[in-house]
């Protein structure tokens, strides 16, 4: 395959596949990059179904970026008519390509691309978010100066600057049990391949399509357990990725999309055995968000917010059929 091609592959859904190889090259200075021949320092992972507006986004933000040329693309489209293949395929992005589809689910999708990822670091971008053209560039340099790192998380904000989708933090810190509500999101982390617990390091029960009720939590699942593993994860909030806040123009879907996400956060306290006092926390919050779009007139908002709360309890006590 030339350096702008595209290899597509059929893969079926992952059982219980080892770590991925690393060759030599792959194993040595991040930091070096500024030859377009050599070989990618970055692979971004993204798994989609039909949404090829957005996906065309993300992909030109990778084509604008400092260090495109150094940056793998892995798409996993699940579209019945494959169109965002046909995206990216037109793109002709600057570094290599591969393509591949799997059954549904983000975290099925994130297992089938994760082993043709090629680079020592990997992302897992959601089709919907974008970048600034220097932070791919900025997190390969994060990672190439602090070998101590096996992964470095930035901040998600809105195209005008506004925190999305969490209470982020505002200073530079590292990524623990206790605090990665406030400093992870699945397209704001990027961890060397050497951290990852497998070649499909995703709980395919967990995340948005998957079986059953938890919407949401693959990711936090994923580095809680890296974390368990001994490895120290770095958040920088000068790195910053875009996307939009889903809590800005709310639909009625919205509501049952907060359910799921309220299970899957639940079993992830039940699952890793999180403190209690700071689910209460977080739920005391929630409520009063509640009462507070209750008083706006933002019904849908404080619906969501309930919702959320009744899945919440049902992960934490296994109550999810």
């Amino acid at each position: 395959m030339g350096r702008k091609g595209v290899a597509s592959r059929e893969r079926n859904m992952p059982t219980d596949a080892g770590r991925p190889t690393m060759t030599a090259d792959a194993q040595g200075n991040t930091g070096d990059f500024a030859s377009a021949d050599a070989d990618p320092v970055l692979s971004l992972v993204c798994t989609t179904v039909g949404r090829p507006e957005a996906l065309r986004r993300l992909a030109a933000s990778v084509a604008a970026s400092e260090m495109a040329e150094r940056v793998e693309f892995v798409l996993v489209d699940q579209s019945v008519d494959q169109s965002c293949t046909e995206v990216i395929r037109a793109m002709n992005l600057p570094g290599p390509v591969h393509v591949t589809t799997s059954g549904r689910g983000a975290s099925a999708g994130r297992n089938a691309g994760t082993p043709l990822a090629t680079a020592p670091i990997v992302g897992y971008p959601d089709d919907n978010c974008w970048y600034p053209p220097r932070t791919l560039r900025a997190v390969v340099e994060t990672l190439a100066e602090h070998p101590e790192l096996s992964g470095v998380g930035g901040i998600q904000v809105t195209d005008d600057g506004r925190p999305s989708m969490l209470r982020w933090r505002d200073r530079p810190d590292v990524i623990t049990r206790r605090n990665f509500m406030h400093t992870s999101i699945c397209s704001t982390v990027f961890l060397r391949r050497t951290a990852l617990p497998s070649a499909a390091p995703f709980d395919e029960w967990i995340g948005t399509g998957s079986p059953g009720l938890r919407g949401a939590g693959e990711e936090s699942d994923l580095l809680l357990r890296v974390i368990a593993a001994g490895h120290t994860l770095g958040y920088r909030p000068e790195l910053r990725i875009f996307q939009d806040d889903h809590r800005d123009e709310p639909t009625e879907a919205f509501i049952e999309k907060m359910h799921k996400y309220g299970v899957g956060n639940g079993h992830l306290w039940r699952r890793h055995r999180l403190a209690p006092h700071r689910l209460a926390y977080y739920s005391a919050r929630k409520l009063v968000g509640a009462g507070l779009h209750t008083v706006r007139r933002e019904p849908v908002l404080a619906r969501a917010d309930l919702a959320f709360l009744s899945g919440q309890l049902r992960g934490w006590l296994g109550i999810e059929s």
